[in-house]
């Protein structure tokens, strides 16, 4: 007699989706597994009392297997981040599940030594220009102080100023002077943050999805933010300060959707001013805090009340913004960063290949202004389209940020690997099976980058030049995300 035929991929997915708390468990001790390994491959403790930072290669040196346990490792976690989203459904175990092991993961990642990004130790380097050596952060390099001991933690970024806005530079100053200004207690605190930031975020992402039809709330909502590999590694292994810009956009997102049917102005200027907090700890919030005050706008009732509106939104965050920036005037010296950030930066992007690309028979010049402002004229275009969507009702508010935030990440001249982070929360939220999917896969495939950073470029292929490096990275980065979903579609459509 012969063997039966295995079970295809479906009955699989099916007898995991009769049991899904126990299902999560078993991936989400998996994946405990993986980062308790993460850990120990690169300890905080042992890493972070060198002299200077050190990234992955430079740790694992000649000893390949340290680089690819990492990639394995991401793998694993991505696989069972993968299935843990196709088997959950509105479970009220499966929430609790969920929620118990994202602080879990995140209280596992605070001892990680940050390999794959320096930002966390230059934090701790700008809180110290300004409570140590008592000069502005956003206007005075780490450079000017030569004798600062913590100066070899800046790398490359030791002449440039402060990127990000007077929100986060008043926290960071807040978290120096309760003593935490040391390499690794300063990573310590500023991971903690991190960390208080990533469960304020799930704790309003369980807020928001709580509706009328689901009074515990949407378990893959959830599951989407809480266990995804790049929020977690990202966010909270490397200690990056997105998280604190998105639990303020969350807040304000919630605050209005919790009272935009209440008739008042207490909703608006509530969501208004913490959207301004957003913005004043990472100029990125910006393009969602357009999107919500036209949200707010297309609320009221007549054009007179719409006008009051935004004079009453522009007056409040305009009084938020001047209290912010009087540690650090005059405030047009202090944003010489963000604009540094925004102008200045080309690094593997659509925009940054084409540029590698058109050098080669253009003048410096032109290669480097026509991708930037071809770049920004189509993001503007998605811009003004997505606004007149959300006023119209036909696209609800999380899924108009995934949008606009796609397509500055895709016609964006700078892309860093952790710039995903502020799609996972919007994907959450949002009605869109397409914008989930998406999330994950450009997620998946900018972590999965380090592949070519580090096995390809530093390893195998170390003479490769930037153009030949782009045009790997981009394709993979960006064109899995762009390209998979679509196709897909087309072979469901042609199958049936």
């Amino acid at each position: 007699m012969p063997p039966p035929p295995p079970p295809s991929s479906s009955t699989v997915l099916e007898r995991l989706r009769r049991r899904p708390a126990l299902t999560l468990v078993a991936l989400g001790l998996a994946s405990e597994l993986v980062y308790l390994g993460y850990v120990a491959l690169f300890p905080l403790l042992k890493y972070g009392y060198a002299a200077r930072p050190y990234d992955m290669q430079q740790i694992a040196g000649d000893r390949y297997w340290v680089g690819a346990s990492w990639l394995v490792g991401l793998l694993a976690l991505y696989g069972g981040f993968g299935l843990a989203v196709a088997i959950v459904d509105r479970q009220k175990l499966s929430r609790r599940v969920i929620l118990g092991f994202g602080l879990v993961f995140g209280l596992t990642l605070i001892w990680l030594y940050p390999v794959t990004a320096t930002d966390l130790f230059q934090y701790v380097l700008r809180a110290r220009v300004w409570v140590v050596h008592g000069a502005n952060p956003m206007t005075v390099p780490p450079a000017a102080f030569a004798s600062e001991p913590l100066l070899p933690f800046a790398g490359e970024w030791k002449d440039i100023v402060s990127p990000y806005g007077p929100g986060w530079e008043l926290l960071a100053a807040g978290v120096a002077r309760l003593g935490f200004d040391g390499a690794v207690s300063g990573a310590l605190a500023y991971k903690t943050v991190a960390l208080v930031g990533y469960l304020a975020c799930l704790w309003l992402l369980d807020r928001a999805t709580r509706r009328e039809s689901e009074p515990d709330g949407n378990g893959r909502s959830l599951l989407l933010f809480a266990w995804n590999p790049l929020v977690l590694v990202q966010g909270v292994g490397n200690g990056h300060n997105d998280v604190v810009m998105l639990a303020w956009m969350l807040l304000a997102m919630v605050i209005w959707q919790r009272q935009s049917n209440q008739k008042g102005t207490a909703g608006w200027l509530a969501a208004s001013l913490v959207m301004g907090l957003a913005v004043l700890t990472k100029a990125s919030a910006a393009l969602m805090a357009i999107l919500l005050a036209a949200d707010i706008l297309r609320a009221q009732t007549a054009w007179r009340r719409r006008v009051l509106t935004l004079v009453g939104m522009g007056g409040a965050v305009a009084v938020l913004a001047l209290l912010a920036y009087l540690p650090f005037w005059p405030p047009w010296q202090s944003i010489a960063g963000v604009l540094d950030e925004m102008s200045r930066r080309y690094t593997y992007t659509i925009a940054a290949m084409l540029r590698l690309w058109l050098r080669e028979f253009l003048s410096p010049a032109v290669a480097w202004d026509v991708p930037r402002a071809t770049g920004q004229l189509v993001l503007l275009a998605v811009l003004v389209w997505t606004i007149a969507r959300v006023w119209r009702k036909r696209l609800d508010l999380a899924s108009a940020g995934f949008l606009v935030y796609f397509a500055y990440l895709v016609t964006g001249a700078s892309y860093r690997i952790w710039y995903p982070l502020w799609l996972a929360p919007l994907a959450a939220l949002s009605l869109s099976a397409a914008v989930r999917w998406r999330t994950i896969l450009i997620c998946f495939t900018s972590e999965l980058s380090l592949v070519f950073f580090y096995f390809v470029w530093r390893w195998w292929w170390p003479e490769a030049s930037w153009l030949q490096m782009h045009l790997m990275v981009v394709p993979w980065q960006f064109g899995i995300p762009l390209l998979l979903p679509i196709l897909l579609r087309q072979q469901e459509s042609a199958e049936t």
